[in-house]
């Protein structure tokens, strides 16, 4: 039986970007647009590999703050339904090194619905292992989603 506690440690976000489905759910599906606003700022980019399909792995790695703290994070794609839906697992690797062991595993879940030209994005991201971890995330995707928006207010 699940630990209950684990419960209350879900995210829920949800944001409306000026932007169709198609455009916003390209955001997530193309490598090229994907590095360009995942992360929140202050983190650099240096590894992105995305396979955007069920089964498919990705993978995402770099620095905080200008060096400082690395990182690696990978998954694989559960469920893929243009443009409605991604859903992927996410595991943090030990010490910021795809080389090394997965830490927790999670689930994100993307939901897109159109609002006329814009978009609804609900994201659910769970359970986390505590409630920091949760607190962290939530900055993670908060930063991550105002360079989304930037992002997609630039011509497609």
């Amino acid at each position: 039986m699940p630990d209950a506690s684990l419960d209350t440690n879900i995210l829920r976000i949800t944001r409306t970007f000026d932007a169709t489905r198609e455009r916003v759910f390209d955001a997530w599906a193309k490598q090229e647009h994907f590095v360009q606003w995942m992360c929140p700022p202050g983190v650099e980019v240096t590894v992105c590999e995305i396979d955007v399909r069920p089964g498919g792995a990705w993978r995402v790695g770099g620095r905080h703050d200008g060096g400082g703290r690395v990182f690696a994070s990978s998954g694989k794609y559960v469920e893929v339904k243009r443009p409605e839906r991604l859903v992927f697992t996410w595991a943090h690797h030990a010490d910021g090194d795809f080389a090394k062991p997965r830490g927790h595993e999670t689930t994100v879940r993307i939901e897109l619905r159109a609002l006329g030209n814009k978009t609804e994005l609900s994201l659910i991201h769970g359970p986390f292992v505590d409630t920091p971890s949760m607190g962290n995330h939530n900055a993670g995707w908060t930063g991550s989603f105002d360079k989304l928006e930037v992002f997609l207010r630039r011509p497609a």
